[in-house]
């Protein structure tokens, strides 16, 4: 059994990505609810930005899989990620979502950072 290749996999990663993204864009209110019963729901808009954030980062990937694209796809996820870590010690209303949304964030760079393509040879 042939193991897939490194593109694949990136690909694949990728593309369970855009699906959550698109999850978030078509439906924020019921992911939110879904994540974080009990707690205030942050703004639809909100979401929406950031699903679409998220399906365009993972398109692009889809389309150029190369080390670069998905090296800065997966930065972008990890700044997002630092960026809610004022949010949940400022702001306790929406720690839980905020909490969520940079978990959710870390683990999509991780993700990426773990089936980037080989860097091409020198």
């Amino acid at each position: 059994m042939r193991r897939p290749s490194r593109t694949a996999t990136t690909r694949s990663v990728s593309a369970v990505l855009a699906v959550w993204g698109a999850v978030q864009l078509v439906a924020p209110e019921s992911t939110v609810r879904t994540l974080t019963p009990d707690v205030p729901e942050p703004r639809a808009w909100i979401v929406r930005v950031l699903g679409a954030r998220t399906v365009l980062q993972h398109v692009l990937v889809l389309a150029h899989p190369t080390r670069r694209v998905v090296l800065t796809g997966s930065a972008v996820d990890a700044l997002h990620a630092a960026s809610m870590v004022p949010l949940v010690l400022c702001w306790p209303r929406y720690r839980r979502p905020a909490l969520v949304s940079g978990a959710s964030a870390t683990a999509s760079a991780l993700a990426q950072l773990a089936t980037a393509p080989a860097a091409p040879p020198a």
